[in-house]
């Protein structure tokens, strides 16, 4: 009895293996699933740039605008003037600050207070290249009183703190072409904020490069007057 049950599997099994085999490369030739796309990373400048669209403010009559320095500070609440928006972008140079100008004078501003052109230093932009982009986004804001800051200069501590001669250099350029162009005041916070060996004083930055607290405080006392001038709906 057993040998007949013996001799029935044998085919049997035979058949399941014939089966398993040839079912093998059918499952083998099966594209693969693809991978969902990996979704391309926004810069920071793109998310700046992105709030600001969504944003219901349609005019105001101040803009703070530039790159970390500037951004970096709730200036409505350190001035105290409630029609006034930040458009600093950390990392700005002069060259994206002037592609986004559009963007602020459909804000119709009365005044801009501007702080531009570390960030080309840092990334070691020509400086003909900077200056002719300065001038280019003063031309674009005439007719709007500019308050024009010089480029602060970096601490003694800063890794990059030989960029300082750079910074100095630009500055001497800048006030060469700001200094007595209509609609145009200088802002210069460097005897406010520096040291007397040319560079910003520790207590004014938490890094070497951004500012503290203390820095912005200075800052806002020193464009006072102009912002209580220009805050009115």
């Amino acid at each position: 009895m057993l040998d007949a049950i013996n001799r029935l599997k044998t085919p049997i099994l035979a058949v399941a293996t014939a089966v398993v085999v040839a079912s093998t490369p059918a499952l083998a030739q099966q594209p693969a699933p693809q991978q969902p796309a990996l979704a391309r990373k926004m810069s920071w400048n793109e998310v700046r740039r992105g709030l600001f669209a969504l944003s219901k403010v349609e005019t105001a009559p101040i803009v703070m605008l530039g790159d970390s320095h500037t951004e970096g500070a709730p200036w409505r609440e350190l001035t105290g003037c409630p029609h006034l928006v930040n458009r600093g972008i950390g990392g700005d140079t002069t060259a994206k600050l002037l592609a986004r100008l559009d963007d602020i004078l459909k804000l119709k501003p009365r005044a801009v207070f501007l702080m531009i052109g570390v960030n080309d230093i840092s990334l070691a932009v020509p400086k003909d290249a900077t200056v002719g982009n300065f001038k280019a986004i003063l031309d674009r804001l005439a007719g709007t009183h500019v308050v024009a800051a010089y480029v602060l200069p970096v601490t003694a501590s800063y890794g990059k703190r030989r960029i300082n001669d750079a910074i100095s250099d630009l500055n001497g350029t800048i006030g060469g072409f700001v200094t007595g162009r209509p609609d145009t005041t200088v802002l210069d916070l460097r005897p406010l904020l520096r040291g007397s060996d040319g560079y910003l004083r520790e207590e004014y930055s938490y890094d070497g490069l951004h500012l503290s607290p203390k820095a912005y405080g200075v800052w806002r006392d020193a464009i006072a007057p102009d912002i209580a001038k220009y805050c009115v709906p």
